[in-house]
């Protein structure tokens, strides 16, 4: 299975259509290794609209690799050196593109885990995968009572803690062991 993002506009940059309908705006951006920008980081950071690191890319990748390859005159050190700039942008990029659109004004709605895009839309738009509620700041006291207001303790009961949604390492469990 994989993760989805969902990313929303704000109200104060949602863009005013004639007959605006719900979730017209709604982003879906697929959590993964990318390989198409492991082959061609240039080209996929332009079509993701991302102009300085793929202006970057660009300056490091032809520029720099090309005088220290005058310099090297080794092509396995230039090869190396390509090939872990293009798995950086392969496993960075959607991080950039997220970045992107929250300085645009998105923000973060969700995250679904599903086989593909159309099952991940369907569990969105149709309330399977609602948005979690905010969570008020929880405190402790030093006899690892719950208590309102500010931190008094640095003990935190286990019952806070709570197992859902919790992941270990790069891996998301669901719960399951």
């Amino acid at each position: 299975m994989a993760s989805y993002i969902v990313l929303e506009p704000t109200d104060a940059v949602k863009l005013k259509p004639v007959k605006a309908v719900a979730g017209d705006h709604t982003i879906f951006v697929r959590d993964e290794f990318t390989v198409f920008a492991l082959i061609l980081p240039f080209l996929w950071l332009l079509t993701h609209r991302l102009w300085w690191h793929a202006l970057m890319v660009a300056l490091i990748g032809w520029g720099a690799f090309s005088v220290l390859g005058s310099y090297l005159s080794s092509a396995f050190v230039v090869s190396g050196l390509s090939l872990l700039l293009s798995l950086f942008v392969a496993l960075e990029g959607r991080n950039w593109y997220l970045t992107a659109l929250r300085r645009k004004g998105y923000e973060e709605v969700a995250l679904i885990s599903a086989n593909d895009l159309s099952d991940a839309e369907i569990l969105y738009f149709y309330g399977a995968a609602k948005p979690a509620e905010k969570a008020e700041p929880v405190s402790v006291s030093s006899d690892n009572k719950v208590l309102s207001g500010t931190v008094t303790g640095t003990a935190v009961p286990a019952a806070i803690h709570a197992a859902d949604g919790a992941m270990i390492g790069l891996v998301d469990y669901h719960g399951r062991s």
